[in-house]
């Protein structure tokens, strides 16, 4: 809608302004007006059944006006929409607008509008009521120590679990709208004392120059402030843990929620928070650093452990102690594929049942995941497709790629040991290196908003500045 659209004037009645309104919204059940007589004049209500707590607005808003209706002490004309707010709508969100692609935009965000014939302005009320899952436990970073809540798809619940924890007059919350056809709610949450100025005016900056036109969740964001070229490694953290964007807060960084998104996403995000679990704080610091270094074992397990075994059975056998290799020789006999292509066979079989299970109803998709992947795995060895030691190695890498506490991470870095792999096929340990070298090459060129991503801490880089 345009600004210069025709607003309410002093000739205008009441059947036109509801016919301009139906015009507007056109055919749709949930679109509500019900008139009312106040202070001697007609008056209508028109509201979306479907955004707002029908049941509220009857018996807080519109019986009271229906009082005010018979009211003899009623002040001048030009004084009723602020009497109406002060005596009747007392701690309601409420404003005043002349614009009605204004009003079409409030009536779909959850508000009330109020016209009176004569009136200049409509009276805009704030009665919005949306069903919201409730705050439950995190289903993909969950923990076995530390609070139990998770994220919801509300903005305003999102807010206030923060909130909860940081209960700092520093804290900032911009709100932005993106989507041209959605209008999503989009925050820019940050300590002000703490934030690092320019990546915080670069957010700001690419936000008001995107050009979206449907925002549903974070993931859009993310493609949407990607560095240019090709990034094999996610540059954004998201996350469903209030703890961990609050310590990510307080460590300099920026997040970023999306109404109607259970995920938060932090930025900058840094290579090693990856490999950090909120979990670990809540621990003897000893044990939590164990398993932080255990992590980056089984990101090494799950990117090089199939190409290394491709490449020392193909190439450097005599790496392999004698007794090890006699028993690896001993269970590929009989197997009609190379080495490389058994395991290309066990990766996409694996990738297969992680999808069906991923889609399958949650009571049977671990049920069918296990049973699949013992069953096939069995099947396949009697029928002399692949060997014992190739199960070994693929469900070893595969178990090592969920032990990221961020989903995203593990499934991107997936696709590289495929390369790796076909790498140590063609050059054996020597393609592995270069191929981990080229990795290392890559991590180090990669920069989120101006920092590099491998980068230790926002905190260090900050006092190098100084």
């Amino acid at each position: 809608m345009t600004t210069n659209e025709k607003t309410p004037s002093a000739g205008l009645n009441l059947d036109s302004v509801k016919e301009d309104i139906k015009r507007r919204f056109g055919a749709t059940s949930d679109l509500a007006s019900v008139k009312i007589r106040i202070f001697g004049e007609e008056g209508v209500f028109s509201y979306l059944t479907s955004m707002t707590n029908t049941a509220f607005l009857m018996e807080n808003v519109i019986k009271p006006l229906t009082v005010a209706g018979i009211s003899s002490d009623a002040p001048s004309k030009s004084q009723w929409l602020n009497h109406i707010r002060e005596q009747y709508l007392v701690g309601l969100g409420t404003e005043t607008t002349n614009d009605l692609g204004n009003f079409t935009m409030l009536v779909m965000k959850g508000y009330a509008g109020l016209y009176i014939a004569g009136m200049t302005e409509i009276l805009m009320i704030n009665v919005k009521e949306l069903e919201m899952r409730a705050i439950a436990e995190p289903t993909t970073q969950s923990v076995a120590i530390g609070p139990k809540e998770g994220f919801t798809e509300s903005a305003d619940t999102n807010i206030s679990l923060i909130r909860r924890r940081i209960q700092n007059q520093k804290l900032r919350f911009e709100k932005y709208e993106l989507g041209e056809k959605t209008k999503t709610a989009v925050y820019l949450t940050y300590l002000d004392d703490l934030v690092e100025r320019d990546v915080l005016n670069q957010l700001r900056d690419k936000i008001r120059q995107s050009k979206l036109d449907i925002l549903f969740d974070t993931s859009s964001l993310e493609s949407l402030f990607q560095p240019k070229g090709l990034t094999l490694f996610p540059t954004f953290y998201n996350s469903e843990r209030p703890d961990t964007i609050c310590k990510g807060l307080l460590d300099k960084r920026i997040a970023i929620i999306v109404n109607g998104s259970p995920f938060v996403l932090m930025v900058p995000s840094l290579f090693k928070d990856y490999f950090r679990s909120s979990e670990d704080s809540y621990q003897w610091f000893s044990f939590g650093a164990f398993i932080r270094y255990l992590r980056y074992l089984t990101f090494m397990i799950s990117l090089c452990l199939p190409a290394v075994y491709v490449s020392v059975t193909s190439y450097h056998q005599e790496l392999i102690p004698t007794m090890l290799l006699t028993s690896i020789a001993a269970q590929r006999q009989g197997i009609p594929f190379p080495s490389v292509l058994e395991i290309f066979m066990l990766e996409i079989t694996f990738e297969i049942l992680r999808e069906a299970g991923s889609r399958m109803p949650r009571i049977i998709g671990q049920s069918i995941s296990i049973a699949g992947a013992l069953v096939l795995g069995q099947a396949a060895v009697l029928a002399g497709f692949v060997s014992n030691i190739s199960i070994i190695i693929v469900s070893l890498t595969v178990i090592s790629g969920f032990v990221s506490p961020v989903y995203s991470f593990g499934a991107r870095i997936r696709l590289f040991r495929y390369v790796l792999t076909v790498l140590g096929s063609v050059l054996g340990l020597f393609g592995v290196f270069f191929g981990c070298a080229l990795l290392l090459i890559h991590l180090s060129r990669i920069e989120v908003f101006g920092i590099a991503f491998l980068t230790p801490s926002l905190t260090k880089l900050a006092r190098k500045r100084e």
